[in-house]
């Protein structure tokens, strides 16, 4: 059984207003690998089922590339946290830090 880590976070953790993060691990087990190392936004202050349909995923390229529509503001707020935290990002990613060490590592922009 494959396994998986993800970490959720908020805008008090970001600074990224009005989104919630979802960070994982990897890709997920059976998911095709067309967008590589990502995050996926969700537009709110909480996770709802609604909220993962219209989840928005973002890849950690250099520029950050954005696959779907977010408003302009949180765009720029997105592009810039993931500039900040890109390295700390990717080593999430690729498994090489804990998720206590990935959260003690990203800062807000």
């Amino acid at each position: 059984m494959d396994m998986f880590a993800m970490s959720n976070l908020r805008s008090t953790d970001t600074g990224v207003e009005g989104a919630v993060i979802w960070v994982s691990v990897g890709e997920f087990s059976g998911v095709d690998l067309q967008h590589g190392p990502r995050i996926k936004v969700l537009q709110g202050s909480k996770i709802t089922k609604e909220g993962l349909m219209d989840a928005v995923s973002v890849r950690l390229t250099d520029p950050p590339q954005i696959l779907g529509d977010i408003p302009a503001k949180m765009e720029r707020q997105i592009v810039a946290f993931i500039n900040l935290n890109r390295n700390t990002l990717l080593k999430y990613w690729n498994e090489e830090i804990s998720t206590r060490e990935m959260l003690d590592l990203i800062e807000r922009v």
